[in-house]
This record gives structure tokens, C-alpha cells and sequence, in this order.
């Protein structure tokens, strides 16, 4: 609180140091100024009589205190219309015409393209970052399997294990076998007759259901459907009944929800057939598994294999061709009411685990054949120097690497970072530069368990928590045409107003009037905007280093499709042709997704004031805290720690010392001395480390942030004070008394911790000598 405590209040403050700044740096220039003026003191204007750029010199002090953003609009919008459909095309083209499996060649072939990119658009640097890694692979001559035997051992039925080619670039020989990375190897035989049960989307819930009708999973294998949570959050879950393996499938109802028939899936439509199978990592952690918050570099250090944590049971996806015949052979009881959430339409009408009276005999067998191996992967980074605070970084990154061509997941999101690179190496080589350093990021591993991105966060922990500004995630860019973002809720209010800048990219004057189109239909009054998950390469700069982050992509009209993620996601129809055909054949909402990263890069580099929505901080936070409270949940947390109203004082008092900075700043901003600015703005830079805690939430280390953060049973799912709602959980769920009282005291003391991080980060916004 800048006035009332200070001797020198916060506009005499500004006066005085910008008094101070200015005649030192009026000496310095007074004793050159027979030099030519140096490329850090000129500033790009744009000359619309020769269509072209001329350059305007500039004072030291006027470069210092400058707010770029605002003086070069004409800038803003010449980059609009830099962003090129043609050139994103080709980009796409190129980066999906074979498969990229992390730490491959074509994985390794794209990363010096990507590279050499970046050199061409002219950056300051641009270098190849290798870390090794352990990843998980199948054995391409030995392909895991799901067969059924009769009582002879016959074997009647046996799984795909790779998609049927049903267009002409679709069948390269070195595409990856269907498999879930880091499911170990393995071979599962039920005995005739039983065995299997089918746990509908295998989360907790599901299988506390099943426990209800007396169905007991243990010593059984489970078949489940993808979606709702995290497939490696289903195997961890599975492992913890007891169950000796799972077989994970699409349901027609998410991949395929307008029919089956040939006409209505691809090629002939984005919907997938019935081979289409989702491969992806089972892997429920972050980063390297051998040298878990350390960066694996070299010589780091490494664990044994044997006593990382990684699955224990197998696992394979298949097609839902293949799940019908499996899961039709299924007898035991039918679905009750209680459970009736669980019937798979057509498909399921009993759950298992015996089978029907004339497969009696029959056995089901999951093969596995995986491997491990340290592996060499690659992340590419880019810069863009600075020219005023080149070490106040604003970073902007996608990951490489796909478990097939990637033509969405993650190509869609590279070829628009190519595209935005080109249009600012265009803008540099004219003369040009930010006031920040801009980094471009190309993650690699991505797909296994962040590794590329988490590695390199591991390895510059404190440089980044020191300098960075933002972190902009771009990962599958175009599955749809709606807009969908996640963020900090610092930047909650920057991408809403970029948003209002960028043309409609279907039939709305600005992507903004789009999105909000789309949330009218749904009664809202605004896009709604959600906090982040831990399902990209965000994770890191938000959840470890409390970097504000933002990941934003189109997706599907949820409104039209109840479903949770785009059908051909992590399959063999993923494909250049499939984006070209039917998704964005006129790459508008590719060309929007690039305007959108290309503008938000530079209002976040070249804003004077870092223009964070502070107040949205507050706001969430207080609206969550009201959400964790309601059912009853504030008196349950009172019961067990009577300290709890604490921590509702200091949300409050939190929200005060928000609204008091956010005053301060708006009656000052447009006087502030080259100093001050820069004090302010590291103030708001580091407000959102204040929620870090040095070991981590309860029993997860590698995620710190006490506010916002992954839920621990679904790691694509998203929680407000997660340590707290994930430990009564716990509680409330646990049957044995001793770990019941272990875990109270657990959450009493994260309670107070969490209390004195909201206490702490309300004193950070103070004046500065009062500590």
C-alpha cells in the first residue's frame, strides 16, 4: 500500500526517480550526440507512402518509459495481415506428412527444420537443447494384442493392432503400433468362462459403483472407455483395485456420435471407424521418470528402473470394432439403476466379469510387449532480444513430437508458431524489435509426460521464475470452430481484449463477437474462461514456477457434441487430409489461432505496465473458495481444523491488497519514472509465484501451485485449492481410521500453509521498503 505507509508518497516516489534517471541519461547522451544513433534507440514507423517502414530515433528516456504496444498499433495491425493461410498451409503440410514419434528421426529431422527457421526469420539465437529421457515404445515385429481363445486354446479373435488405410497418404510403413507408453510388458489369461469386467470409464466412482452390485474387480482384467479423466489416472486406479490388466477403447458414442456406416466416418467425414485406436502415455507424472525435479541432462544422476513409480499392470488400447466383439461376449449382472450410466449403447447390457453361457470355455488374453529406453530428445529454442528489458522473457511454445502424423495434436500449433516467427523476423529485419525478449519454443517429448518442456523448466528454475512475463501454450490448435481457453487469471482480461482485435475466423466481425456467440447459447453472458489443467506443456512454467500461463484452442461445438476431446485424437486418421478436408479447409481459424499468439506475444512484450488482470486473481480466487465451501464443505472443514476462517480473512484481505495495487497503479501509470515501472511491473510479475509451495502439494512435488492446479485422480482436469479438495476427498473416501487421522493432520497443515501463502502474497503487493 503505497500511500499511507510511506514517508514519500508513490507519485513523489516516481517524480523523483524518473528526475534522477533523466539527468543521468541527459549526461550520457549530451557526451554522444555527434555519434549516429544506435539501433536501440530507434523505433519502426511505418511510411504508408512508400508502403514500406522508416525508423524514428528516440531518447534514452522515452525508449525506457515508451509504451510500445500502444504507439505502434499500426504495427498490430500489420501483423494481422502478415499471418498467411498459404504459408500455414504448407507449414501443416510439411510438419504432417509422416509420423513424428518423439526421439525418432523424423522427430529429429523436424527439430533442425524448426531450427533453421528461426535462423532464417532472422532471431538472435536459435539452438538445439538436448536432454535424455526414458521413453516407452512398443516392439514393432512383436505387436501387443487382445485374443480370445476357445476351450481348445484356438485363438478365434484376435485385435488390430494398426488402423485400417482408408486414404492414400494414410499408410506409412514406419506408423507406430497401437500401444500405452509405459505399460509394462505382459501376459494376462483369464480363466475359461470369467474374467473380465467392463468398468465403464474406470474412475473412481465407476468402480465404487460396481462395488455396490458386489462386483469385485480384483484378479480380473477391466475394459473401459476413454474420456472424463486422464488414461493413466484409469490404470492407477485399476492397479489400486487389484485388477491384473485394462483395455482401454473409444466409444462410437465420442468418436463416432452420427453413425458407424462408412459414409458417415473418414474419410468421408472427421468421425472415425471402428480401427481408429488412441494411443498416449499411461505415464502419471511429469517429466523425465529418472530424475524427477532434476533436469536429465548427461551426466544427471538416475534412478533405477525399478524403483521409479510407473504402471504396473498392462495396458492396450484397441478400436471399438474390436470392443464390441469383446465386450458382447460379456454375461454376469445387468446394469442397474444405480449404475445405469455405465451401459455403452449396443454394446453393453451386462458388465462381466463372467462370460455368456456359450463362451463358457473362452479365455481373453491382453499380450503386451513394450520396452523402455533412455532416448534423445530434442526442444528448439528461439529468441528475439529486447531491446529495453531484454532479460524479462514473455514465452511462447508448442510441443513437436505426435503418436502419428499429429496433424492436430500438435502440427496445427507448429505451423502457426513457424508463421508467427516469419512475421516477426519480417518486423526485426525492418528495424524492429520488442521491448522484451521474445522466446519461441519447440518442446520435444511432449506426448509421454512433458518431458522436453519439463526438463528445460528443471534446468532454468530460476532464471525463468526471475525474468518471465508469460508463458503462451499452443498445442492442438484447430479440432473445431470454437474458441476454448484456459489461463492464469492474470491474463484473463489480455486475451479477451486480443480476441476483439483479430477478425472472425467463421461469420462474426472478431473472434471475440464469435465466442461470445457461443457462450450465449449456453446463457452465458461472456466467454467463460477456465483455469489450467496439467495436459500440455503450460504445466511447468504455471504449476512449478508459478509463471502465468494461457493455452487456448477451437474446438468442437460443445452445444451440438457432448464430448470431451476431437475423435481422431492420438489415432492413425489424425491426418493432414482430415484438417484440409474437413476441419479448416480455408486455414481461417489456423490464420485466427496465429493472429491471437502473434498479438498477445507482443502486448505482452511491448506494454509499458504488464498488463495482467490483477483483479480477476481476486475475483477467482473468492469464487472459488466459495465453491470448496458449498454442500456443507466449509463446516466439514471447520470440524477438522478450526483455523480454517483464517483462511477465508486472508482470502479477503488478499482481495483488498489487490484492489488498493490495481488503484495505485491506474492513477499512476501514465507518470511513472523508467524505475518504478520496473519495480511495479516485477511486483505483478511475481505475484502469482507468492502461491508456490517449496515441496509441493500433499504427496506431489513436481506441482506447487496452491491455488490453481491439476486434480490428483485426473490430470486433465482442473481444481482450486486442490491440496485441500484432493485431501478431503481422501478422507472422506477412506475406510482405515489410522490413515483417516493421518490424513486430517495432512490437511490441517496444509490449510495453514495455504493461509500463509494468501497472507504473504497480500503483503507482496505493499510498497516496496516495507517488508
Amino acid at each position: 500500500m503505497y500511500g499511507p505507509k510511506s514517508g514519500l508518497g508513490f507519485v513523489a516516489v516516481a517524480a523523483i526517480l524518473s528526475l534522477l534517471l533523466g539527468i543521468f541519461i541527459g549526461q550520457r547522451s549530451s557526451s554522444s550526440s555527434s555519434k549516429l544513433p544506435e539501433a536501440a534507440h530507434l523505433r519502426v514507423k511505418r511510411c504508408d507512402s512508400q508502403g514500406g517502414y522508416e525508423v524514428e530515433e528516440r531518447s534514452q528516456l522515452q525508449k525506457l518509459v515508451e509504451d510500445r504496444w500502444e504507439s505502434e498499433q499500426h504495427l498490430n495491425k500489420d501483423i494481422l495481415d502478415l499471418i498467411n493461410t498459404t504459408n500455414l498451409r504448407n507449414n501443416l503440410k510439411e510438419l504432417s506428412s509422416r509420423p513424428i514419434l518423439a526421439g525418432t528421426e523424423r522427430d529429429n529431422e523436424l527439430a533442425r527444420m524448426i531450427q533453421q527457421r528461426f535462423v532464417e526469420s532472422g532471431f538472435d539465437s536459435s539452438e538445439l537443447v538436448p536432454y535424455d529421457v526414458l521413453l516407452s515404445y512398443p516392439n514393432q515385429s512383436n505387436p501387443n494384442l487382445i485374443t480370445i481363445h476357445d476351450g481348445s486354446d484356438k485363438v478365434v479373435f484376435t485385435s488390430r493392432f494398426k488402423e485400417e488405410v482408408l486414404h492414400k497418404d494414410d499408410g506409412d510403413p514406419e506408423f507406430i503400433h497401437s500401444y500405452a507408453a509405459y505399460s509394462p510388458p505382459g501376459d494376462i489369461k483369464t480363466k475359461p468362462g470369467t474374467g473380465l469386467i467392463y468398468v465403464n470409464y474406470a474412475t473412481i466412482e465407476d468402480f465404487d459403483k460396481l462395488e455396490e452390485l458386489g462386483i469385485d474387480v480384483a484378479g480380473h482384467l477391466v475394459i473401459a472407455r476413454f474420456g472424463k479423466i486422464f488414461r493413466g489416472n484409469k490404470v492407477t486406479i485399476a492397479q489400486e483395485r487389484n485388477a491384473t490388466g485394462i483395455i482401454l477403447f473409444s466409444d462410437p458414442n465420442d468418436v463416432a456420435a452420427t453413425g458407424t456406416s462408412p459414409a458417415d466416418v473418414y474419410p468421408n467425414s472427421f468421425w472415425i471407424p471402428g480401427s481408429g485406436m488412441q494411443r498416449g502415455t499411461t505415464y502419471d507424472g511429469l517429466g523425465d521418470p529418472l530424475t524427477p525435479g532434476w533436469p536429465s541432462t548427461r551426466d544427471a544422476y538416475r534412478l533405477d528402473e525399478k524403483d521409479v513409480v510407473l504402471p504396473k499392470i498392462p495396458c492396450q488400447p484397441i478400436g471399438y470394432d474390436d470392443a464390441r466383439e469383446i465386450l458382447k461376449k460379456l454375461g454376469g449382472p445387468s446394469p442397474s439403476r444405480r449404475v445405469e450410466g455405465m451401459v455403452l449403447k449396443k454394446s453393453v447390457t451386462t458388465l462381466g466379469p463372467q462370460l455368456l453361457d456359450e463362451f463358457r470355455d473362452h479365455s481373453i488374453r491382453l499380450q503386451s510387449h513394450n520396452s523402455l529406453r533412455i532416448t534423445k530428445s530434442y526442444n528448439v529454442i528461439g529468441t528475439i532480444k529486447g531491446e529495453v528489458e531484454p532479460d524479462r522473457y514473455v514465452l511462447y511454445g508448442n510441443h513437436r513430437d505426435a503418436w502419428g502424423y499429429g496433424s492436430i495434436d500438435p502440427s496445427s500449433g507448429t505451423a502457426e508458431m513457424l508463421e508467427v516467427a516469419r512475421v516477426f523476423g519480417e518486423l526485426k529485419k525492418k528495424g524492429w524489435r520488442p521491448r522484451r525478449t521474445m522466446v519461441f519454443c519447440s518442446w520435444g517429448a511432449e506426448e509421454f509426460g512433458l518431458m522436453g518442456s519439463t526438463e528445460w523448466v528443471e534446468d532454468h528454475v530460476n532464471k525463468l521464475q526471475d525474468r518471465s512475463v508469460a508463458y503462451i501454450n499452443t498445442d492442438g490448435c484447430v479440432s473445431g470452430p470454437n474458441l476454448q481457453v484456459a489461463a492464469s487469471p492474470l491474463m484473463w482480461d489480455p486475451i479477451k481484449k486480443i480476441t476483439k482485435l483479430v477478425p472472425g475466423v467463421s461469420d462474426g466481425e472478431t473472434v471475440y463477437d464469435e465466442w461470445a456467440a457461443d457462450f450465449a447459447l449456453q446463457n452465458k453472458s461472456q466467454p467463460v474462461i477456465g483455469t489450467l489443467s496439467a495436459s500440455s506443456d503450460h504445466t511447468g512454467f504455471m504449476f512449478y514456477c508459478g509463471i502465468p500461463s494461457l493455452d487456448r484452442h477451437f474446438g468442437f461445438d460443445t452445444s451440438k457434441y457432448d464430448i470431451d476431446i476431437y475423435p481422431s485424437y492420438h489415432t492413425g486418421y489424425e491426418t493432414f487430409y482430415l484438417v484440409d478436408k474437413f476441419l479448416d479447409p480455408n486455414y481461417r481459424i489456423l490464420q485466427g489461432c496465429g493472429r491471437m499468439s502473434a498479438l498477445l506475444l507482443k502486448y505482452f512484450s511491448d506494454s509499458a505496465v504488464i498488463p495482467y488482470s490483477l483483479s480477476k486473481m481476486a475475483e477467482t480466487i473468492e469464487e472459488n473458495l466459495v465453491r470448496l465451501k458449498a454442500n456443507g464443505v466449509g463446516e466439514r472443514l471447520v470440524q477438522i481444523y478450526n483455523k480454517f476462517p483464517v483462511l477465508e480473512e486472508a482470502v479477503t484481505n488478499f482481495t483488498q491488497s489487490i484492489n488498493k495495487f490495481v488503484k495505485r497503479i491506474e492513477q499512476t501509470k501514465d507518470t511513472m519514472g523508467p524505475m518504478l515501472l520496473r519495480a511495479v511491473n516485477d511486483q505483478m510479475m511475481k505475484l502469482e509465484q507468492t502461491f508456490i509451495l517449496p515441496p509441493g502439494l500433499p504427496g506431489r512435488p513436481l506441482e506447487r501451485h496452491a491455488i490453481f492446479a491439476p486434480s490428483l485422480y485426473d490430470a486433465y482436469g482442473t481444481s482450486a485449492f486442490p491440496g485441500i479438495s484432493d485431501l478431503l476427498f481422501r478422507i472422506n473416501t477412506s475406510k482405515d481410521k489410522v490413515k483417516k487421522e493421518q490424513r486430517k493432520e495432512t490437511l490441517r497443515r496444509h490449510i495453514s500453509d495455504v493461509t500463509i501463502v494468501l497472507q504473504r502474497a497480500a503483503r507482496f503487493l505493499e510498497d516496496f521498503q516495507f517488508i
